[in-house]
């Protein structure tokens, strides 16, 4: 760690990503080498055992690292990262991404020159350099719909081809930017006390950022910040592992839609999760009986539904 006073503190949140870890602070070493910006980098280990914790103590000895305890969550991990910042930003960013030569510096300036900015996101590509989406609008009921009830899906299969995600340098204002890489400004992440600790795992991000707004804090999309994103690289695969993630998304969406949409809403959305996992359950209990590789997803959609049934709003255990 530098012994200047760190410009950006970067909050990196681990569970089982050692290699992907690795790769993360690497880039930020190399970018802090090359003189973009005066970093202090704290890394929460949310109680791997792959031996990450281990990995950044001893190949990255400049960085924070330190073990929650426990798998507390993403957004309860980098509260308590926040907790020891000492910049006057905070970059939270996911361990399975790479920061690309230029992107700190152009955010810092960015936010430098827009006062009432409260955060800003980056352009998030695939390892090949492709785009994937990174920023987006304020959540609607109707997408849940028509997610859970395939409508979606026979929407974009219907189209010729699914519309290209557009490339610019223009930043502008947004509703909403992925948390996978979030620059905020400290004082406004001060200001509405950091993510809101129910959330497990998705949808802080959603949160953070209406609360921002409402607080009166803009949010931008600043496209010219390229930070390479492994989406789902950090992910384990087996189905009891999918069905804790796909519950997790459903209690976060339906906490989301209770808490600022009131009761009537958020049992809506309830509702749709106990229907698309009811109808996904269905579907492949009847291609398991000729198929019995997909047994795997008849007990993932079991456990889906089995938790779908079961949420209440109060935070969701892991």
């Amino acid at each position: 760690m530098s012994e200047q006073t760190p410009e950006i503190t970067v909050s990196v949140v681990s569970y089982n990503t050692r290699d992907l870890l690795r790769a993360c602070l690497q880039a930020l070493r190399e970018r802090q080498g090359a003189g973009e910006a005066v970093l202090q980098i704290v890394v929460a280990d949310n109680n791997s055992h792959d031996g990450s914790l281990e990995m950044v103590q001893t190949e990255f000895p400049e960085v924070e690292a330190f073990a929650t305890g426990s798998n507390l969550g993403f957004g309860r991990a980098h509260n308590l990262c926040f907790e020891r910042a000492r910049g006057r930003y905070f970059l939270v960013l996911n361990s399975d991404t790479e920061i690309e030569p230029g992107a700190l510096s152009t955010l810092r300036d960015f936010m430098d020159a827009h006062p009432a900015a409260g955060v800003a996101g980056g352009q998030l590509v695939w390892p090949d350099g492709s785009p994937q989406a990174s920023y987006g609008g304020d959540p609607e009921l109707l997408g849940i719909f028509y997610e859970q009830t395939f409508i979606g899906s026979l929407m974009a299969r219907l189209q010729r081809a699914p519309a290209p995600i557009q490339e610019t340098d223009e930043a502008r204002e947004v509703e909403q930017v992925c948390g996978a890489c979030q620059f905020l400004r400290s004082t406004a992440c001060r200001a509405v006390s950091g993510y809101d600790p129910a959330y497990f795992m998705y949808h802080e991000d959603v949160d953070l950022n209406i609360r921002l707004r409402r607080a009166g804090w803009r949010v931008f999309y600043v496209p010219a910040a390229r930070i390479r994103h492994h989406l789902g690289g950090s992910s384990q695969r087996d189905w009891r592992t999918r069905a804790r993630m796909v519950s997790a998304l459903n209690w976060s969406r339906y906490y989301y839609y209770h808490r600022y949409e009131g009761a009537r809403r958020g049992n809506l959305t309830k509702a749709m999760f106990v229907f698309g996992a009811a109808l996904r359950l269905g579907g492949w209990t009847f291609i398991a009986l000729a198929r019995p590789g997909a047994i795997e997803k008849v007990k993932l959609f079991r456990a889906v539904l089995r938790r779908a049934c079961k949420m209440t709003p109060h935070r969701e255990a892991p």
